[in-house]
This record gives structure tokens, C-alpha cells and sequence, in this order.
């Protein structure tokens, strides 16, 4: 049977790492300290994007997401193979999981393969999506931030980490001002009229980032998962809810920032 040792690894963007003959990497979790998207790369394969604000190195009190738990798509990189981070930005990625280690004769068990050759056809990444509303927000009035449409050949899967921010708001946000609302294919995952309250979900809620001094706890579509089809259209708005125009910082524009985790499967 192979040796498990503990992988907990500081590593670099844009170093080629190359793993040993007898060595190899089961990365569980990943973070990284970087504002821009870091991609990880095995054999060249993207795999995983990421930047620190959906997967820091690690929990603290400005941001309680901690590194991003890749479940199912943990990623393997098989014994003489290359490990590339490729970002704009200088910076660290924290990997976290098994260094196996392999006694002569050994093979790569079938699992860990089969995870290695699915990397053409499964990744994860992410939407960073964002609409200008203007200097004044009037009540009731929706803002389109983004359709999201895979090509004919791939399904999305949103079922982890999503997050929201409303910036530039002449006084500081309260409950039950914005909303974020969700259309599949035009058809609204939400009430159809107002009469049972108000559209959508509250983005106080859906925190870009959560902290230790407002929202501790991450929004996630684990429990009930979005499933978007190629071909098909996942349209985010922003509505305001609050019953009255919302007004901007002097000199600015209200924005809505929209961020969320998907699983990109390319089907066969």
C-alpha cells in the first residue's frame, strides 16, 4: 500500500513544480492571497480557478470562507507530472490534502487516474460579474448583472460559494434594501408577484466576503444547486426593494457585484 503524508504547502504563481518519481499530490483544498484569478494548471490542464476572496490561504476574520473544498474535484498530480499556478499577480496558493508515496513497484490507484484524465472534461471556476445601476436606484426597479449562457457542449452546476455586493450607496447598506434575483431561461426561481414579500434574496445575506464584523456566515447553493444546461440562460438581476430610491456616494455610480462558484462539465 502507498505512504499518505500530510500536504500542507505555501507554493508560488507562475512556478512550474514538477513532482518526483516515486511522489505525488492529492490536492483536497486550495486558497491563495491573490486579487486576481489564479489558474492551476497539471500538465498544462486548467483545472481550478481561483482569487483570495472565494478561496484565501486560510479562515480568519475578514473573510470566514477559508480554502475552497474541491469535494469530487480534488485535484491529482501524478508522479513526474507539472504543477503550474498562472496568474497575473505575484503571489501565494496554499494546497492542502495527501502527498502520497509510492513503494517500488506501486502503481497510481484507478481513482486517482481516473481523476487525472477527467480534467478535460471537469473543472472548477468561477462568475465575477458586475452592473453600473447609476448615481440613483428608484424603488422596484431591477438591474440586469449578468446572463450566463454554457456553450451547447457543457452543463454549469452552481452549488457552492455565491456572493454579492452593492457598493457606492450614499449611506451604508441596511436589510431589506437590495435583492438579487435569479431567471432560468427567463422563468424566475422566486415569487412571481410581491404579495408573499418582497423579490429575491436579501444580498446582505449573500456577503462578498462574510467577516467576523457582519455576516459570519457564507451563502452557498449546496443544499438546493443550480443546474444550467447548455444552451440554456441562468440571468442574475439586483431589484431594489427598499420601498424608496436608494441614492449614491457623491461622484459615484451604485455597482452590483455578483461572484459564484460553478463545476463546468464538458459533455461527451
Amino acid at each position: 500500500m502507498p505512504s499518505v503524508y500530510n500536504l500542507k504547502k505555501i507554493l508560488k504563481t507562475n512556478t512550474t513544480y514538477i513532482m518526483e518519481k516515486d511522489r505525488y499530490y492529492v490536492i483536497k483544498r486550495i486558497g491563495t492571497d491573490a486579487t486576481a484569478k489564479v489558474t492551476v494548471k497539471v500538465d498544462g490542464i486548467p483545472v481550478v480557478d481561483i482569487f483570495n476572496s472565494i478561496a484565501p490561504i486560510a479562515k480568519t476574520s475578514s473573510n470566514l470562507n477559508g480554502p475552497l473544498d474541491l469535494v469530487e474535484y480534488f485535484v491529482v498530480v501524478p508522479t513526474e507530472r507539472q504543477l503550474y499556478f498562472e496568474s497575473s499577480a505575484s503571489a501565494n496558493v496554499y494546497i492542502e490534502g495527501d502527498l502520497v508515496v509510492l513503494s517500488p513497484g506501486e502503481s497510481i490507484p484507478g481513482e486517482h487516474l481516473a481523476r487525472y484524465n477527467a480534467y478535460a472534461s471537469r473543472k472548477i471556476s468561477y462568475v465575477d460579474a458586475s452592473a453600473t445601476v447609476g448615481t440613483s436606484w428608484p424603488a422596484g426597479q431591477e438591474v440586469k448583472v449578468t446572463d450566463i449562457t454554457p456553450s451547447t457542449i457543457e452543463d454549469w452546476i452552481f452549488d457552492g460559494f455565491a456572493g454579492v455586493t452593492v457598493s457606492n450607496l450614499s449611506t451604508t447598506q441596511t436589510y431589506g434594501q437590495v435583492n438579487v434575483k435569479f431567471y432560468y431561461d427567463g422563468k424566475p426561481l422566486d415569487l412571481l408577484v410581491a404579495t408573499a414579500g418582497p423579490h429575491g434574496i436579501e444580498t446582505l445575506k449573500m456577503p462578498l466576503t462574510p467577516t467576523a464584523t457582519a455576516e459570519f456566515e457564507p451563502f452557498s447553493f449546496k443544499d438546493k444547486a443550480i443546474y444550467v444546461v447548455g444552451g440554456h440562460t441562468l440571468t442574475v438581476t439586483a431589484i431594489n426593494v427598499s420601498g424608496s430610491a436608494l441614492s449614491a456616494a457623491s461622484g459615484q455610480n451604485i455597482t452590483v457585484r455578483f461572484v459564484a462558484i460553478y463545476k463546468r462539465i464538458i459533455k461527451a
